[in-house]
């Protein structure tokens, strides 16, 4: 009878124990899964949020719309990214842009931009956040800087920027536009 007691109580205790154990699975994976929508949503927001998350990124932007409310951008770009520096002791507020069109939009960029003056050779400084085709082409050079051609970015300018420039990258379909507000 002893045994029979011990037994029951120890089948009781284990009822116990796996019912405990199911219940706090239940919760556990009820909890998970309230999390996950916020989860990804933290994913989604970080890669869209204009290249945020990479390093060297602070500050880089990539949405078209939003530079068109800055500057006459004629072509959808293939890739952007771009910055808008604010202006700090004695210099003008600056933007800087890197986009890349298709081959068949980059001619015509060039064309517009001839007519208004010859290009002129540039060496552009890199900057961290651009795309890495040019960080890589920079750091492959045994020149400064990337090579480009440079045209006036007149069809591009609108207030507050009114002076800058628009430089082909040399072989390539990526144009770096440096624009200032005076």
């Amino acid at each position: 009878m002893i045994a029979s007691h011990y037994n029951t109580k120890m089948l009781f205790h284990r009822t116990v124990l796996i019912l405990a154990l199911f219940v706090l699975m239940q919760i556990a994976v009820g909890c998970a899964r309230e999390a996950v929508p916020e989860a990804n949503n933290a994913v989604a927001n970080a890669i869209n949020s204009n290249r945020a998350v990479e390093p060297g990124m602070e500050g880089a932007k990539d949405n078209a719309d939003e530079l068109r409310t800055l500057i006459k951008l004629p072509y959808d770009p293939e890739d952007l990214a771009w910055k808008d520096f604010a202006a700090e002791s004695g210099q003008s507020r600056r933007l800087l842009a890197v986009i890349q069109l298709t081959p068949d939009e980059t001619r015509k960029l060039i064309d517009s931009a001839s007519k208004i003056g010859p290009g002129r050779p540039a060496s552009i400084p890199s900057e961290k956040w651009f795309p890495k085709e040019l960080v890589t082409q920079s750091e492959m050079s045994s020149d400064e800087g990337i090579q480009a051609t440079s045209y006036s970015a007149n069809d591009l300018l609108q207030p507050p920027f009114t002076q800058g420039t628009l430089s082909h990258v040399n072989n390539t379909d990526f144009f770096v536009i440096e624009l200032f507000a005076k």
